[in-house]
């Protein structure tokens, strides 16, 4: 159990309380075990002082120290046992002449004196566990306390473990439902978890609300681009022609990446399912979407990365694709746990985070291939990865630097 969990931090509290009364009872017990023992070698050094001085025990004595005089049989049962015992000591060579001694009998109290002339045997008129029934009921009470108290903080505490998950769940994207018991209280766990649950249904309904417009929208204007391209297609004049098909073909790609655009900003472009992939493979892989034969990856370190191979193929296919529009001689390599993809090329007028940005196009100026996403999109991902992207200029060239790879180490492999 994680140690800074509330749960672990009460158990924790309630397992000390509990010691703890345990511990006192116990001392306490003892505290009264001691006391009457004390209170027992006081009576009988009275007894045995009025023996000494009168040859008699006066009833009036005994009563007010709480003492009678023991039947026979149960003298008689208790003085044997005490000299066989005797006898049995002196037999192994030790000696023990007791005047005075304290015996406990089936719950009851004796007080055996001897003298030179007889034994005598008092009977204490307290029973033994008379004394204990007292402490024994409060700290019972105490105990009991401690446990309704411990179920009932626990039983209010217990939401918040549904509601952890239900926040994980949402972190994913998943959709979550609210517990009915869970937010039928009127505790704060109660008040937080119908707070959380009524936040996520009215973005669960913007959500819709967006995805449906999206969807309505991209239909809209795919429809007269579609129908733009055939007209371009039925014209005679090839200049004309020519001129639609590019400017339709343009809105055709740039609906394209808006569809990208409102995936990455809804995480959904990003798979949850992350697995142990070669970086070669993905590097093989993007090369191949690019039909780039000019790079080689072959003579790059197999590593093994755990993350999500589509994501990456597209991080990498990006900036593959603008090394190889915007400058000369595109390169791969790998230094220490980082990748590097380079070109030949003039140094960002700009920080990187001006072109991380969406719809800028002053990297490249003078061409008209894209439209100022990809750096964006490659940004965007890379966040949702726990990786990071940095820019350097270095000897002409530009370095465009992925760092924090989650490589596996050789035993995870």
């Amino acid at each position: 159990m994680n140690r800074h969990s509330i749960f672990f931090k009460l158990n924790l509290f309630f397992a000390i309380a509990i010691i703890v009364t345990l511990i006192a009872g116990l001392l306490v017990a003892l505290q009264l075990h001691r006391k009457e023992r004390t209170s027992l070698l006081l009576k009988s050094k009275i007894v045995m002082q009025e023996y000494r001085q009168n040859s008699n025990i006066s009833p009036e004595l005994l009563k007010s120290l709480d003492l009678e005089p023991a039947s026979e049989a149960v003298s008689d049962e208790i003085v044997q046992k005490k000299e066989h015992f005797l006898k049995q000591m002196k037999r192994h060579g030790q000696r023990m002449h007791l005047k005075k001694r304290v015996i406990i009998r089936g719950g009851e109290v004796y007080l055996l004196l001897k003298t030179p002339r007889k034994v005598l045997l008092f009977h204490s008129s307290h029973n033994r566990f008379q004394q204990y029934i007292f402490p024994f009921l409060i700290f019972l009470t105490i105990f009991i306390l401690l446990s309704l108290i411990y179920w009932a903080l626990r039983r209010s505490l217990l939401p918040l473990k549904k509601l952890e998950e239900d926040i994980r769940r949402y972190g994913k994207g998943e959709r979550v439902e609210a517990d009915a018991q869970i937010i039928s209280g009127d505790d704060e766990v109660s008040r937080i978890s119908e707070a959380f649950y009524s936040s996520t249904r009215q973005v669960q309904r913007l959500s819709d609300t967006r995805e449906l417009f999206i969807k309505n929208l991209l239909h809209e204007l795919n429809t007269p681009v579609t129908k733009g391209k055939l007209l371009a297609e039925l014209s005679e004049e090839p200049r004309t022609k020519k001129m639609l098909g590019e400017i339709f073909n343009r809105l055709s790609q740039l609906l394209k990446e808006l569809v990208k655009i409102e995936a990455i900003s809804s995480a959904t472009s990003v798979p949850e399912e992350k697995e142990k992939v070669s970086l070669r493979s993905i590097l093989k892989e993007a090369c191949e979407r690019l039909f780039c034969k000019d790079i080689t990856t072959e003579n790059l370190p197999d590593l093994l990365l755990y993350t999500e191979k589509e994501a990456m193929i597209i991080v990498v296919k990006n900036l593959l694709d603008n090394a190889i529009k915007y400058g000369e001689d595109p390169n791969i390599a790998v230094q220490e746990e980082s990748l590097v993809i380079s070109s030949i090329g003039e140094a960002l007028p700009y920080p990187l985070e001006h072109y991380t940005e969406p719809f800028r196009q002053e990297y490249g100026r003078g061409k008209k291939e894209g439209f100022g996403l990809g750096l964006y999109i490659v940004n965007e991902i890379l966040v949702q990865c726990n990786m990071e992207l940095h820019y350097i200029h270095k000897n002409d060239r530009n370095l465009f630097i992925i760092s924090d790879l989650p490589l596996v180490s050789t035993s995870q492999a």
